[in-house]
């Protein structure tokens, strides 16, 4: 297996698609668990309106019409940031990944959990602790500090005490289990004869070893702040548990399943062909090839379980005899095209077959071809913008509260995005109202006043903030994105916006592009947030509410996904956890949406984020690959397509 070099074959490949866009009209949009997304393509009824059901235009496939085999080419509009789930925060590299690495429990496209590496995944017990730190402060131990008096660690930190410099780490989290401290146990029960890529079979350490490797990962926040401990009762069976109760423990506590290679040899930079390691998990395709910013090449895994034992050993499964055990697609290759035209003219000219995130000016040429199709799926995600809250005059709350009344929000729905997303007046994407507010449409009403776009009402607050603050004006800045066309054109927008408040003389804001992968890394470096740049990017949630809250605007995220502007908001911290980690919160769903709609209140006042319009994924393929119907997510949009059960989905190629 090649790293970095391409064969001759593939470099013509390369020359043909590059020159492929000659004299075409430039289409174009790219971009980014609990990850960075590209936010999704389209409108998901945040205004109140459209209200879409989780799937939209499914197209279903008559087993007998399957067609097996085929090489499927999979247009990927950023790069790939790393092949290690633990270790990137980018939505688009979740695709290629979740073809290899699998884990216990699967979602379907409503958001519904399913056993999937374990036959049974059930919560055995669970005990109210009202105060993670007053209930484990018996098994903390004292921490070491830097220079700046910053709480520092070699071993993953699962609870902090900041107050009195405590810490409990993974190492004392057993003795806390042990004598019966812990929220949440839950049990896997592990399907049996599961082998990785590599041919080593699956077990209860697999498992285990899984935390292991997401310890100081660049994802461990979102991964340490319910996690307590997983212990091994034999080979096949393994307990969770959480630190306290939590009303996302079902889909949030498990992760992906590791061989011990990689638990115990590769280094903490993860799986990563570039530094000569590779990924290896229990997935229907495994690695073959790899070249930077190129193509990334898969094969079917001859030994895929799921195709070994078939659909029957799935207790859930009820579907046709006839519907198959695994993807139908030989083999995959992801093309790496970052150009959005470049990328839409090698889906036109038959180099790839589907891809995702083009221009939506394009999205109604697709609709009407006979030779293409859209797949539109409503999407947990959305745009925003980060202020550098540190910096003056940006750590000015009633200044953010100003912007936050330009945005035309609902110019860029209509104007830019052709009408496939809509406003976000709030911070909660319809998707995960549920159980994220009490009433969807009253918070609408209660804040969209505060949101919309009211250029009189913003100029005067952003006026009294710079005569309080006394700052000179123009206030300075540039806002940051990744270089998607349609997303440059929404930032060019709003700084417009800006730049036009109080007769142009309050903001002189410009607008630098990156490549996305460029931007991930900038952002995420350790002094990004000292620059005074404003940065606009995209989130694509989970299916829970609190991480939409939790993401961008929690300090635990800093410098990880998708703090990068030491965003602090400790007061709906606390709000926040009680949400989702307490008693009241997993017994009752209105309990949980009256504490997140106090949330999204306090947001809206304090702005340290701006949320700009909620999407929809919409994927663009080519009439033969057949049965594709997208994901409620980007990160999934290939591995779903192309085989999930939960859903009973299958796509294949028919040429």
């Amino acid at each position: 297996m090649s790293q970095d070099n391409s064969s001759s074959l593939r470099d013509v490949s390369r020359r043909k698609l590059l020159g492929s866009t000659a004299g075409l009209t430039a289409l174009g949009l790219a971009g980014c668990t609990g990850l960075f997304g590209d936010g999704g393509d389209g409108g998901d009824g945040g205004d109140g309106g459209a209200g879409l059901d989780p799937v939209r235009d499914r197209v279903e496939v008559d087993p007998a019409d399957i067609q097996e085999g085929g090489e499927l080419v999979f247009g990927l509009g950023a790069g790939v940031d790393s092949f290690d789930p633990a270790y990137s925060t980018s939505a688009p590299a979740r695709n290629p990944q979740l073809i290899m690495y699998e884990s216990i429990v699967t979602q379907d496209a409503a958001g519904e959990v399913y056993p999937w590496l374990a036959t049974s995944w059930e919560l055995q017990e669970t005990q109210e602790i009202s105060d993670r730190i007053e209930a484990y402060s018996d098994y903390m131990v004292d921490a070491e500090t830097d220079e700046e008096g910053n709480i520092v660690s070699e071993s993953q930190i699962i609870i902090r005490d900041t107050e009195n410099q405590r810490i409990l780490t993974r190492e004392q989290a057993p003795d806390a289990v042990e004598d019966g401290t812990f929220g949440m146990r839950y049990r896997a029960e592990l399907h049996e004869g599961v082998t990785f890529h590599n041919g080593e079979e699956m077990t209860a350490e697999n498992v285990i070893g899984g935390y292991d490797v997401y310890a100081n990962s660049d994802n461990a926040a979102q991964t340490f702040d319910s996690f307590l401990y997983a212990e091994k009762i034999d080979d096949y069976t393994v307990d969770i548990y959480a630190q306290v109760p939590d009303a996302e423990a079902e889909s949030q506590l498990p992760v992906e399943v590791y061989p011990t290679e990689h638990i115990e040899e590769y280094p903490d930079t993860g799986a990563d062909p570039r530094n000569d390691l590779t990924p290896i998990g229990t997935g229907p395709y495994q690695f073959e090839d790899f070249s930077t910013q190129e193509f990334a090449d898969f094969s079917k895994f001859d030994d895929y379980w799921l195709e070994q034992k078939g659909l029957d050993a799935l207790e859930w499964w009820d579907g046709p005899d006839e519907f198959p055990a695994g993807p139908v697609v030989d083999s995959i290759t992801v093309r790496i095209v970052t150009d959005d035209a470049t990328r839409a003219a090698a889906l036109n000219n038959g180099e790839i077959d589907i891809t995702y995130g083009l221009a939506s000016s394009t999205y109604a040429d697709y609709r009407e071809s006979e030779d293409f199709r859209l797949s539109v799926t409503n999407a947990g995600a959305y745009n925003f913008m980060q202020f550098p809250v540190t910096q003056e005059p940006w750590s000015n709350e009633k200044l953010r509260r100003g912007v936050n009344q330009l945005i035309p929000r609902e110019t860029i729905a209509q104007n830019i995005y052709n009408g496939y997303r809509n406003p976000a007046y709030v911070p909660l994407p319809r998707l995960a109202s549920a159980a994220g507010t009490e009433d969807y449409e009253a918070l609408l009403e209660e804040l969209k006043p505060q949101t919309e776009q009211d250029v009189e009402a913003a100029t005067s607050t952003i006026q009294e903030a710079v005569d309080e603050m006394g700052v000179e004006t123009p206030i300075q800045t540039t806002i940051e994105v990744n270089n998607a066309d349609d997303r440059v054109r929404e930032v060019e927008l709003i700084a417009q916006a800006m730049n036009n408040a109080g007769d142009g003389n309050l903001f002189d804001i410009s607008v630098e592009t990156f490549d996305f992968n460029t931007l991930i890394q900038r952002i995420f470096g350790p002094d990004y947030y000292q620059r005074g740049v404003i940065t606009f990017i995209g989130l694509s949630g989970t299916f829970n509410p609190g991480s939409f809250y939790d993401a961008v605007n929690n300090i635990a995220n800093f410098r990880q996904c998708c703090n990068f502007q030491r965003v602090d908001t400790p007061d709906l911290a606390e709000i926040a956890d009680d949400a989702r980690f307490s008693v009241d919160a997993v017994e009752s769903e209105d309990y949980r949406g009256q504490q997140y709609d106090k949330v999204w209140d306090g947001l809206i006042q304090q702005s340290p984020n701006i949320y700009t319009v909620f999407g929809t994924n919409v994927a663009a393929l080519s009439q033969d690959y057949v049965g594709h119907n997208t994901y409620t997510f980007s990160s999934s949009i290939l591995p779903y397509g192309l085989h999930a059960p939960e859903d009973q989905q299958v796509a294949y190629l028919d040429r």
